[in-house]
């Protein structure tokens, strides 16, 4: 898809961890993201030209679970 662009690794290290944290902090409804896994995973087990795309599409769900939290998170506060 896209080349890596080069960075420094220690500066990397604290980007991924900084954004795990914000992602536990958040609660973005693991138990949510770990059922659509699984069954993106056993419909991907299906067909082995599936495969590729596994971590493509858990990655868009988990996004679209995290939106739509934000917004429902948002609307509440709003209200």
């Amino acid at each position: 898809m896209f080349k890596d662009k080069h960075m420094d690794a220690k500066i990397r290290s604290k980007l991924q961890d900084r954004f795990v944290t914000r992602v536990i902090k958040d609660n973005p409804q693991m138990e949510l993201v770990n059922f659509m896994n699984m069954a993106i995973d056993n419909f991907a087990s299906e067909s082995p030209s599936r495969v590729p795309t596994i971590k493509t599409t858990q990655t868009m769900i988990f996004i679209v679970i995290r939106l739509f939290g934000n917004l429902y998170n948002h609307t509440n506060k709003t209200a």
